[in-house]
């Protein structure tokens, strides 16, 4: 039976890994997330997000593993996860009225070590927010460790006015629908 790995110590990203009804681990590989002068957001989600792999990879050589990163960009400026309730606020007031970009990447080695790589664009086109909605927002909550700062599989939906992407799972941070098809191309069945 293959092992499966997600690299990652993100819960949201094991709670959405759990959806598919498939046995994992997770394992978080501790690397460093910063990016590199004039980086673009893509390839640095790109960048982490085989990274991530690759260490896991070396610690477990005979199992599936699958690294993913994401980043989200204001025309090119790239914003973390807030981290407090003061970042938060003033991430979202600059995202108000704005369209974000998120770039959320995928990395999947297989046994053999080959890797199948995908980066996934999501469009968030953010409504008008007062300071009122962003701090009655942030005090429900309270999305300090989420890119972006908010829970899209939660109240973050209310603060957008639409969002593009071809696939709607990869805003919660980890590219569902080319996750399925690397997987089965690695030999893992996939219901």
């Amino acid at each position: 039976m293959t092992v499966l790995i997600l690299a990652s110590g993100s819960k949201y990203r094991a709670s959405q890994l759990k959806q598919l009804r498939i046995n994992f681990e997770a394992h978080s590989p501790d690397i460093d997330e910063s990016s590199h002068d004039n980086e673009l957001p893509g390839d640095l989600s790109l960048r982490l997000a085989t990274a991530k792999a690759q260490k896991v990879k070396t610690i477990y050589p005979d199992a599936v593993v699958i690294g993913s990163d994401q980043v989200c960009a204001l025309k090119g400026e790239v914003f973390g996860k807030p981290g407090n309730e003061e970042q938060c606020r003033k991430q979202l007031q600059n995202f108000s009225n704005n369209c974000i970009e998120f770039f959320t990447s995928l990395s999947v080695l297989d046994i053999n070590g080959r890797e199948s790589i995908h980066t996934d664009v999501t469009e968030v086109k953010f409504r008008e927010l007062s300071s009122k909605e962003i701090n009655r927002y942030i005090k429900l909550e309270q999305p300090y460790d989420c890119a972006g700062g908010f829970k899209v599989e939660s109240l973050g939906l209310s603060l957008f006015e639409s969002v593009t992407s071809q696939d709607p799972s990869a805003l919660m941070g980890l590219p569902l629908i080319k996750l399925c098809e690397f997987l089965r191309q690695s030999g893992l069945k996939i219901p």
